[in-house]
Parts: C-alpha cells; structure tokens; sequence
C-alpha cells in the first residue's frame, strides 16, 4: 500500500494542472418550507445565497445584502405558485422552485344552491346532564353553516319545529338555540335546509348531536400524579371557559360538579352560571354529585416553615406528596422531594378534607393576592386578623352561591414568588418573602435559572442565514451566566449543550433550584400574514405582576446597551406561556430581536451582538436586585 500511495503522488504531480470547477450557488430558503399553505396574499420569504450572489424570483431581481440574506414580503396568486429562484455567482446559476399554496375560501355562487356541508355546526356533540341546574347562556348552542346567499334558512333539533336562522354575511347563516330545560334528547339530529334564489331546498346535517338526558350531575376528580410541580399552571391540564380561554390550573385531587360533555371535554359547573371545560382523560368520573364541603378558620401556618408539606389525601385518591418533586432529566433516576422555602408566609386555609377548585391571582400590580375558591357550601371564616409584616389586610367574602374570595391586600407588591397547593384537608396559600440583598453585592447568593430557548430537535424559529434560533440563543445565555456569576449570583442553565429539552421540565428546574428568577430567552419572528417590514427590537413576556419589575429593567438594559435594534414593542403583560406562567418565582421570557429583521437578524449572527446581548440580560437582572436592594 505506501507503494501504490508514492507511485499515485508521482502521478498527479506529473499530471497537467486541472481546472476546478465552480460549483453553481446554492440558494437557501429558511421560511416558507415547500408546498406550504396560507390563507393570505402574501408570505414571508427568507433566506440566503452565497455572499456575493444576486437572486432573481421568477425572472424579477430582488435585493440580497452583501452577506447573501434576503427577507422579503412576496406576493401570491389565488391557488398554486410556483417560485423559480434562481441566483447567479461567478458565471455559475443555480436553481431552485418553491411551491407555495395559498387558499381561498370562495364564495358559494347564489345558484344553484347549495350547502357546504362541511361548515354545518355543532361540530362536536353536546350532552348536558343537568340542564335544569344551567343558564340560558350554559345551553345556548351555536348552529350556522355557510352556503348560498341570498336564501331562506332554518334549523330543526330532532323532530323538532324548524327555526330561522340569520345571514349574517354573505353566504353565512347562524341561529342560537337555547336548549330547553325540559327537553328530553337522545343524539338529537341538528339539521339545516336553505330554500335558495332558484327556488330550489337544500338540507344538511350537523356532526355533531344534542343529547338532554336530566340523569344529574356526576363526580370528576383530577388523577393523581398528572399536576407536575407546585406552580407550573400545565396548559395540558387546564380547565377553561366555553371560549376556550385558561379559566385556573388544576391540582390533584381537585374536584369537580360535572354537568355535561361537549366532544372530547366534560363540563364542569363551578357555581350557578360559572362552567369550564376539561379534558376527560385528566379525571376520574364517579356517579353523584362531591361530597359537600365546609370551610374553617384562615390561620397562619405554624408548621414548621422549613419542613416538607405533609399530605393527606381525600378518599378514594391515592397520596400525592406535596411539594410536587423533580422528574430527572435521566430515565431512571428517582425525583428527589424538594422541601418547602424555609421562612414563607403560609396561609392556611381548611377545606374539611373537600378539595374544591380555586384560582390565585395577583391584582393591584401585586399589591394584592385573591383567593377565590368554588363549590363551598359553608365558607371559611376569618374572626381575628392575620398578624404578619408582609400583610396589611385579610378579607373573606362570599360571592354568591358557593364562591368565596379571600384576599390578602400585603404591605410592599409581591415579587419573589407565590403557590397554593392542598395540605392534607386543607388549602395553603404560600407567599415567598423578600430576600436579605446586600447593597454592595444584591446578586450575591441569588439564584438565577437562564433558559437557552428551544434546543435539540426544537429548531425555534428559522435561520435565513442557516443558524436556527436554537444556536442563536445558547451562547448568549452561557456568556450571561458567566457575567452574573462574576456579581456573586448563582445561575443555572436549562442547557448547557444543544439537546432537547420539554417546556416543563425547563419550568421545574427552575422550581427545583428555588430559583430567584426564571429568564427564557428566544429570538422572535412573525407569524403568516404579518408584513415582517419595520416590525423589530426587544420585547420581554411575564403573565403575573410580580414579574414585571425585572421586565423592566431588562427591557430598559437592552433598549440602552442595543438601540441600533429599534425600541421594539416592549413589554407584554398577561402572557399565556409556559415559560411564563409559573408562580414559584417571577417568570419572564425575552424576545431579543427578530429573526424577520434584517439587521436585527445579523446582530444576533454576529458575536459581538451576542455579547452585546448577554451584557444587557446580566445587566438588567442585575439592575433589578440593585433596585430592590436600595429600596429595604
């Protein structure tokens, strides 16, 4: 073999010299991927070719910077289009077609008439069990499909009289039927028929089916072991309005009236008038309505604060130790219990063993937690004030039928943390004091969680100059690890390396650690239909006031340390994100810039603007707990 190798070197050397050929550039398309569909006349289209390149799109020229980034706003045909990019570099061209679809909802021509029959709603079917116990607005239900214009509709319900309905644009009719509290269904056919322009009658039936059966309410209890975490607020595991909007977060054991199903979803009725809806899969259904359920005196815990909560489960629900605990991150490795911050304000409140549903909301911009729990039949009750530094008034007030707030209006906003979870019979409202800051060095000792966004298999959002999101947002929180660090905080990384990561297991790190503060940070980018043009900078999510003071002086930190990024929409109160939604601590997520902007897009490609960027997220937090330090 090393004779074969010598005799082979000889041989090039005494070869003529070849000619390289040039490869032809390849042209890189990050957004829209191909044969995607959107219901709009434009799409965003992103993407680069070789430095140096130009591109044409269907024979039409388009701007490419130097660096070969196109991010354009190109416009679409009704149907199929087919885009032919081609980009030319050194005499070479390459090629390629992307196909994109938009749809058009095209109206239904006045004649002949005819129905779609695939708009006829109620789509899903409805069963309610107790209608007597339900408001007009519990058993309204929405009919409507879309057909003809110009007709005559009606509606009937089984073998019902027909009911008009209304074209209320054209070629879409709808009618709200409010289910009687007598009526006796059983999958009740909801039909429609429009009588059109030519005088001729259509009818079509709806997917979905009544049925009024008046067998009672029923028992629906949250399934042990499916509420990760003490204050992570699952969206898996939510119970929402009939609109579909996040209502409160269920913990175990919560239990349930239930009053009806609506498809996959049973209703449950929380008070006269009050109904959410819930996966069925999340609990588990009984015959009979919850046991009936009294509340006690509100006290101040006296446990002690630094001890594990004790738990003792209600009948027929397996025990769930409290506080929830870690699931490690490597398969087989058993959770390790967390035991509860040592010095909290806990609030205890006695259910009688009942575990009612309950919501826990920060108001007055933190100046005030409210407590309101649902299906008490006797209420709690508060005879002496709660004696503590951070409360300056408690309140219990009944609602209305079952429905009792208390509030806990506190000395200073509440910003490090809050949860409520079951304690054995009763509910404890837990309440994280202030931290001891030094004036000299506030982040010392601090506990900081930075979350590199998405990871792994989860891109994020595209790279047009083929860097995902994902690498986009690692090094910048590594570099502010290390800044933070450097003040004295303690900081720990979601991840530290490109792996795949589930959005609650970031949250329960976080929780884990009894983190101080939980930063996410991302890069954005728009959705379909938006115009990208003009649309950059910072903005930093938070769902609960307590989150909003290191909002702000991050959001400040990174208008100050990146204006070239332009001012951005700033902050973004009331998100409904994962990231966002825990309670444990404050919970933020930064969007740093956007990946649709051109030049927001080459800062964060750029090492420089990386650093520039970890330098603004440690300086924010560390203004925050510079702020607070100077405030005690």
């Amino acid at each position: 073999m090393p004779l074969r190798r010598a005799a082979l070197s000889l041989a090039l050397l005494a070869a003529p010299a070849l000619t390289v050929a040039r490869a032809a550039p390849e042209v890189f398309v990050a957004y829209p991927p191909e044969g995607h569909r959107v219901t709009f006349d434009h799409v965003l289209l992103e993407g680069s070719v070789p430095p140096g390149a130009n591109l044409k799109i269907s024979g039409q020229a388009v701007a490419v910077g130097a660096d070969g980034l196109f991010i354009l706003w190109w416009p679409l045909g009704p149907g199929t289009n087919d885009l032919r990019l081609s980009s030319t570099l050194n005499g070479q061209t390459g090629t390629r077609t992307l196909r994109v679809i938009r749809t058009v909802a095209a109206p239904l021509p006045a004649t002949p008439t005819q129905i779609d029959r695939g708009s006829v709603t109620p789509r899903a079917a409805l069963e309610f069990w107790d209608a007597a116990g339900d408001a007009p607005d519990e058993r309204t239900v929405m009919v409507g499909f879309r057909g003809s214009p110009g007709g005559q509709a009606v509606f009937r319900v089984g073998g019902g009289q027909p009911a008009p309905l209304r074209e209320v644009g054209a070629g879409r009719y709808e009618a709200a039927y409010v289910l009687p509290v007598s009526a006796r269904l059983e999958r009740a056919p909801v039909t429609v028929s429009l009588t059109g322009r030519d005088g001729k009658t259509v009818t079509a039936t709806a997917p979905g089916r009544l049925s009024s059966t008046g067998s009672g309410p029923r028992s629906g209890t949250q399934q042990p072991g499916t509420v990760r975490g003490l204050g992570l607020n699952d969206a898996g595991n939510a119970a929402t309005t009939l609109d579909g909007e996040a209502f409160l977060y269920p913990r175990d054991g919560m239990t349930f009236t239930l009053v009806g199903r609506q498809g996959e979803d049973v209703r449950a009725r929380l008070a006269p008038g009050v109904s959410v809806l819930l996966t069925e899969k999340q609990l588990g259904v009984t015959p009979g309505v919850p046991a009936p359920s009294r509340g006690g005196t509100v006290t101040l815990d006296t446990a002690d604060p630094a001890a594990p909560l004790p738990v003792a489960a209600p009948p027929a629900i397996p025990a769930t130790p409290l506080p929830q605990v870690l699931p490690s991150a490597e398969a087989g490795t058993p959770p390790v219990p967390q035991p509860a911050p040592s010095g909290d304000l806990r609030v205890r409140v006695p259910l009688g063993g009942a575990r009612v549903p309950f919501t826990v909301t920060q108001e007055q911009g933190g100046r005030r937690l409210a407590l309101t729990l649902y299906g008490l039949d006797i209420p709690p009750t508060l005879p002496a004030p709660l004696v503590d530094p951070l409360i300056a008034r408690a309140d219990v007030q009944p609602l209305g039928l079952g429905v009792t707030r208390l509030t806990l209006d506190l000395t200073a906003p509440q910003a490090w943390g809050f949860t409520a979870n079951y304690d054995g019979g009763d509910l404890l409202l837990t309440v994280r004091r202030p931290p001891l800051l030094g004036v000299a060095r506030p982040l010392a000792g601090r506990v900081i969680v930075l979350d590199a966004g998405h990871g792994g298999t989860q891109f994020g959002g595209a790279g047009s100059l083929r860097v995902p999101e994902k690498d986009l947002t690692l090094p910048i929180a590594r570099r502010a690890a290390e800044l933070l660090r450097e003040r004295g905080a303690q900081v720990i990384l979601t991840r530290d390396a490109d792996v795949t990561l589930g959005l609650y297991e970031r949250d329960l790190t976080a929780e884990a650690a009894q983190a101080d503060l939980l930063v996410s940070i991302h890069a954005n980018a728009l959705p379909d239909g938006r115009d990208p043009r003009g649309i950059r900078g910072p903005e930093v999510y938070f769902t609960h006031p307590q989150a909003r003071a290191p909002a702000d002086a991050l959001l400040a930190a990174l208008r100050r340390t990146l204006p070239d990024l332009g001012p951005g929409a700033g902050l973004k109160p009331g998100a409904n994100l994962a990231l966002t939604r825990p309670t444990t601590q404050p919970s933020l997520l930064i969007e740093t810039a956007y990946l649709t902007d051109p030049q927001n897009l080459r800062t964060l490609m750029d090492p420089a603007g990386r650093e520039r960027f970890a330098q603004a997220i440690a300086a924010g937090i560390a203004d925050f707990y510079a702020a607070q330090a100077g405030a005690r």
